[in-house]
């Protein structure tokens, strides 16, 4: 009796995730005909032709997720201190940028966080609100540093969108260009790993939910090179200052 409830229950879950997925992937389809020829004006309005206010304003709120804030200041001897904080709290240990390795580790964990942000951002895009603890934060945040390490490829990708996004002349340009970091987190492996890693907490079912939907989103998103997906990047990055921050620190870094 105990089996067959258990089963019985496996299918609703089963079925109930198919139909969130292709619901995303429906919605994805007819945004990206409400925006083939970009995003131009008035996003939100043509957004809610489509979609309910509360999915709206997950999109909005898509790129102010906390990861950690990084602090660069000069100290007195001229050399550079990093500083990691996410709300009042320490992300991780200072550090002196007292040689190349230290501005590598600093550069590659800002990098992280500009990835994780723009994964966090396709979640909620995709209706999932995102809520994570400092702890899972900080592991996302690390082992994302550690796989850019390792992969010059994706080194370069990323910094593609540093150098596109100082080159943009407006909001278009610039979610094009974390259209294509999304587009190279996914080619890389990396994406399912990130989502992985922040879903780390929730119930099985919610991640495998998670896991479709996004996976929906992406495959639509591709299909019609994202017409739709930037739209929804516009509407976040003309709020995203948090983010356009992590990039002048690259920028610094990449200075001193």
């Amino acid at each position: 009796m105990g089996v067959c409830f258990k089963l019985t229950a496996f299918k609703k879950v089963k079925y109930s995730i198919k139909v969130a997925a292709r619901q995303v992937a429906e919605e994805q389809i007819k945004l990206s005909h409400e925006f083939e020829c970009g995003p131009q004006k008035n996003i939100r309005d043509r957004l809610a032709k489509h979609l309910p206010e509360d999915r709206i304003k997950l999109i909005v709120e898509g790129l102010a997720i906390p990861t950690f804030r990084m602090e660069i200041s000069r100290m007195d001897d001229g050399r550079h201190l990093v500083q990691l904080t996410r709300g009042e709290e320490e992300f991780l240990p200072s550090r002196e940028l007292a040689a190349h390795e230290d501005i590598d580790w600093a550069i590659n964990i800002q990098y992280a966080s500009i990835v994780v942000d723009a994964v966090m951002l396709v979640m909620q895009a995709a209706g999932i609100e995102v809520s994570v603890s400092g702890s899972t934060m900080k592991e996302t945040v690390e082992d994302t540093a550690k796989a850019i390490e390792k992969s010059s490829a994706f080194q370069q990708a990323i910094q593609k969108i540093v150098s596109s996004w100082k080159a943009a002349g407006g909001v278009t340009e610039k979610s094009e260009a974390i259209f294509f970091l999304l587009k190279d987190t996914y080619a890389a492996g990396l994406l399912w790993n990130i989502i992985k890693s922040l879903c780390r907490e929730m119930k099985w079912y919610d991640w495998l939910e998670t896991t479709a939907k996004v996976s929906a989103m992406v495959v639509a998103a591709l299909v019609t090179d994202g017409a739709a997906l930037i739209a929804e990047i516009a509407l976040t990055v003309l709020a995203a200052v948090d983010f356009a921050r992590k990039i002048d620190n690259v920028v610094q870094l990449e200075e001193i």
